[in-house]
């Protein structure tokens, strides 16, 4: 049973990450995980609760693969934050370009639409901003960066500047949006 629900999630989570949660269709979900088309109901309640739970898969793609790199402690805090935007473009450049970030995107579709969305998503959104306040706070104790710079702040700036760099690398095809936001980062804002 969890097998067939953790397939539903995953194969869902890519639908909704290609198409929005609108327009990824359950019937062809259900056809891609070879599932009975009554037997959804088995395992959520409405594809409301299907879309909230793939927020959480989303979340654990996020900490797993791309913000990975976030969390090396073997890594020095600065040049975790640095590994978290190259590996993001690269991701991107990879993929031409397309998708960006799954949380960002149902985001934008669902947050104004469905106020659990919005709560859920506003909490994956701080646990992301928890793992780069994490890193800048090793750089501070690691005397990388200034003791007066607004650690709080800073994270908040660098997953709001990330997300808005994944827009603009979406709609304009290229890597410049993060190049740009690295380079502010880290001569503009994360001196010492």
């Amino acid at each position: 049973m969890a097998e067939t629900k953790n397939k539903l999630l995953m194969i869902g989570a890519k639908h909704v990450h290609q198409k929005g949660f609108n327009n990824a269709g359950l019937q062809e979900i259900l056809k891609e995980a070879n599932v009975p088309k009554g037997s959804f109901y088995f395992y959520f309640k409405s594809k409301e609760e299907f879309g909230l739970e793939i927020i959480d898969v989303f979340l654990s793609f996020f900490e797993k693969e791309v913000g990975g790199d976030l969390s090396d402690k073997s890594i020095s805090g600065l040049n975790r934050i640095r590994n978290f935007l190259r590996t993001s473009m690269k991701g991107l450049e990879d993929g031409n370009y397309a998708g960006g970030c799954p949380i960002g995107n149902l985001s934008l579709e669902m947050g104004d639409l469905n106020e659990n969305f919005r709560v859920k998503l506003s909490q994956a959104f701080s646990n992301m901003e928890s793992k780069l306040l994490d890193s800048l706070k090793d750089a501070q104790s690691a005397g990388e960066i200034s003791q007066s710079i607004d650690i709080g702040t800073v994270a908040g700036f660098i997953l709001n500047s990330w997300e808005g760099a994944l827009v603009r690398v979406k709609a304009e095809k290229s890597s410049r949006p993060m190049e740009i936001l690295e380079e502010i980062l880290f001569t503009k804002i994360l001196i010492n």
